[in-house]
Formats: C-alpha cells, structure tokens, sequence
C-alpha cells in the first residue's frame, strides 16, 4: 500500500488508510461476518490488520520509535532515551511536546509550558498547525496532535497532519498521542481518543511494546477513473 497526501508528497504510512484498505479487501472477497487479517506492506514496514466479527478493524501498528535521531527530530533525548515534555518555542510560545514515532513522525502536545490544560476546540489550527510541521527542530517535517485529557483512559484531540493539513482522524497521531500520554503520566495504556470523524481505541501493551488501533471503516462509495 502506498499513501499520497493532498500535496503529493508520500508518508510513509496511514494508520487510517490501512483500516480502509483491509475494508476495502474484505468487501472484495465477500469476507462479510469472517475474521480475516492481512499483512500489508507499506513504506513503515508490515501492518497487519485485521476484521473482526463485529465489523470493526483492529490493526497491529508495530513499535513506537522513541529516540530522537529516529524520529526524527533535533530535539534532544531527555527521559527513557526519548523527547518527553520537551521545550519547543513557537512563534516566542514555549509547547511541551513529546516525540514519537509510528513509522511517521508525530510531535504530541498537551499545552504550553506553564499554561492552563489544552483546549482542542478553541485552538486555530489552521495558524498553529503549519508553524509546528515546518519547525526546524524536524528534519523530516512532522505531523502535530495537539490533546486534551478527559480522563486517564479517555483523550480528545486534533491533528494537523504533514502533507495535509487539518484532518478528521489520523490513525498513527492517535497511536502516537496514546504513548506519549503514557510516557508523560498523563494515561493509562489502553485509552478511547476522540478524533474529529469519531473515536478510536488504542491500546500500547506493556508485554510486547506493541501498539493496537481499533476503529470502524464503512463503504461510501465505489467509482471508476479513466486512465
């Protein structure tokens, strides 16, 4: 599977995308009411998703890259070899962020150094967003999860994706706002994180490092392109 964003640059991966894309699969293959799981290739390495019987996508989205280097992002390892509530100035604005990988890079944060807890909803993102994907502190350009915490097992949160700008959901951002909120004390491993589209659960096990995305995808609608 290969992914293209809306300004044709390609991501490594998309956490939603392979939830759609073994959706797709099934309704193929007739797989209505079977448990099937594929292995699916992409610029990350292998995902496997798989349906379960009561329609929803569970996929195995691998280990979350921590160390800096490989996320990448210039700021420095300062907790677990990895970029926990890191200082980074925007716009003369000090954010807390947490770095992580999932195949792609994300930078999660939860608010302002010294701030009130974040407000999702009040925030411009369409102001802040570019701001934070273009930093220097990320070589590679970065996808930005900025969350508000509910509860230790419930998390809401926006995302302005590398390469696409304001998005409804975005899988690898809400596996990587999960481990991050792990990481910084913030939740439990196994959390509902709500996404503009609708919630997804995420669970990172302790046992394997493993991070698990369970959420639905529905047909819209099938079309034909001439080539």
């Amino acid at each position: 599977m290969r992914i293209f964003n809306s300004d044709g640059s390609e991501p490594e991966m998309c956490g939603n995308g392979v939830r759609c894309f073994a959706r797709f699969i099934a309704e193929l293959e007739n797989l209505h009411g079977k448990r099937q799981s594929f292995t699916v290739h992409t610029g990350a390495g292998l995902i496997v998703p798989e349906i379960q019987e009561d329609g929803l996508v569970k996929v195995d989205m691998g280990q979350p890259v921590l160390k800096a280097a490989n996320v990448p992002t210039k700021l420095a390892s300062n907790k677990y070899d990895a970029v926990v509530k890191s200082e980074l100035v925007v716009d003369g604005v000090t954010w807390n962020v947490t770095c992580v990988s999932m195949g792609n890079p994300h930078c999660v944060t939860f608010g302002t150094k010294g701030g009130e807890d974040l407000q999702v909803d009040a925030l411009n993102l369409a102001q802040i967003g570019p701001k934070f994907e273009h930093h220097d502190a990320f070589p590679a350009r970065t996808n930005t999860e900025f969350v508000q915490v509910y509860s230790p097992s419930h998390l809401k949160m926006r995302a302005w994706e590398r390469g696409s700008g304001a998005t409804l959901a975005c899988g690898t951002g809400a596996c990587a706002t999960v481990v991050a909120a792990v990481l910084e004390g913030r939740a439990t491993r196994k959390c509902t994180v709500d996404l503009p589209g609708g919630p997804l659960d995420i669970e990172w096990r302790e046992e394997d490092n493993q991070v698990y995305m369970t959420g639905p995808a529905e047909v819209v609608f099938y079309g034909s392109v001439p080539l």
